[in-house]
């Protein structure tokens, strides 16, 4: 079974493994942030490569100026270097992250896999008899401009009590999926998901999984291939 980490796309049937997965537990959907939000970062890291050279090369023309070429040229290569370090490692780093990075949708919870460098990462999961609301919302200029969504589920566990400003305890009370395009489809899913969940338990591993970009005639195609499937 291909790694779920290392997957270019999620496509139905989602028959995926990810760690600390239940053997009862059926992945519903899965996906990363949308691919923009990885080429801003990879052009990001292209023009701070660029500054980086041009300052270098500003650099060794004004040294050459008044301490000669013998001095300069070494100061332009290594401020070359740095810069072509800079562009391709940082080009791999945004890269290795973006596609690591994942959210999952189960029968029996949310869950994200966060990387913060390629090697380290951390999980957060919410299961489905926490989820207090869910909502969806453009979040920012950013956003707004590229069509993106958040996606939010409130926990019951933070969900009593004393109002807070504390971020931490803000943090904790909500589960987002930020930047994706489907926000608002996966909010209206997974309120379905919800109620099957609390109210037709037994039918939940039947329960059709979300195909986010499936409507009209092309969901009434899969629901008759699929006939096993229901929502």
């Amino acid at each position: 079974m291909q790694n779920i980490f290392v997957t270019d796309s999620f496509i139905f049937p989602y028959a995926y493994k990810f760690p600390g997965q239940a053997s009862s537990e059926r992945i519903l959907f899965v996906t990363r942030e949308n691919i923009v939000m990885l080429w801003i970062r990879r052009i990001f890291v292209v023009v701070v490569a660029v500054i980086v050279a041009l300052l270098g090369n500003w650099l060794g023309s004004l040294i050459q100026y008044y301490l000669g070429e013998a001095v300069a040229v070494p100061i332009i290569f290594i401020s070359f270097a740095i810069a072509i370090l800079i562009g391709v490692g940082g080009w791999w780093w945004v890269s290795i992250l973006w596609k690591k990075s994942l959210v999952i949708v189960t029968t029996q919870r949310l869950t994200k896999f966060i990387y913060t460098t390629p090697f380290n990462r951390h999980n957060l999961s919410l299961p489905l008899d926490m989820i207090v609301d869910t909502g969806s919302y453009t979040k920012g200029l950013l956003q707004a401009l590229l069509r993106l969504g958040t996606f939010t589920a409130r926990s019951s566990a933070s969900s009593s009590g004393a109002a807070t400003d504390d971020p931490e305890r803000i943090n904790k009370k909500y589960f987002y999926i930020e930047n994706v395009a489907v926000a608002e489809d996966l909010q209206h899913y997974i309120s379905k998901l919800l109620n099957v969940f609390r109210h037709h338990s037994d039918k939940l591993e039947t329960f059709r999984p979300f195909l986010p970009y499936l409507k009209g005639d092309a969901r009434k195609k899969f629901m008759e291939q699929y006939p096993e499937y229901w929502s």
